[in-house]
């Protein structure tokens, strides 16, 4: 008999930097327009444009990543938007937990 493990789907799986972009692409969106077929457009538009390789190479990571989600994992993300990050992309300031 097989057993199928099932995992649910945790947006840990990007980066700070990712969860920044995935935040910005997402913030003038309503969720119900935040498709990804518009948030890989957008990811396409940036890479056509940037020429600094250190943010090709994040853009490019975060595209394969998002390429690779079932469809119920798009829907999860899109349900934790705005995700958590640890600094702010508007202000770039680290967010710091009250107790320290």
């Amino acid at each position: 008999m097989t057993q199928t493990t099932h995992t649910k789907f945790s947006a840990n799986i990007f980066d700070n930097d990712e969860r920044i972009l995935i935040n910005s692409a997402s913030a003038e969106t309503p969720l119900s327009e935040f498709t990804r077929p518009r948030f890989l457009q957008t990811l396409n538009l940036s890479l056509s444009f940037n020429t600094d390789e250190m943010i090709l190479s994040m853009v490019k990571e975060l595209k394969e990543k998002v390429e690779r989600l079932t469809d119920n994992d798009w829907d999860v993300l899109k349900m934790g938007i705005p995700l958590e990050t640890s600094y702010d992309y508007t202000t770039n300031v680290d967010v710091v937990p009250n107790d320290e």
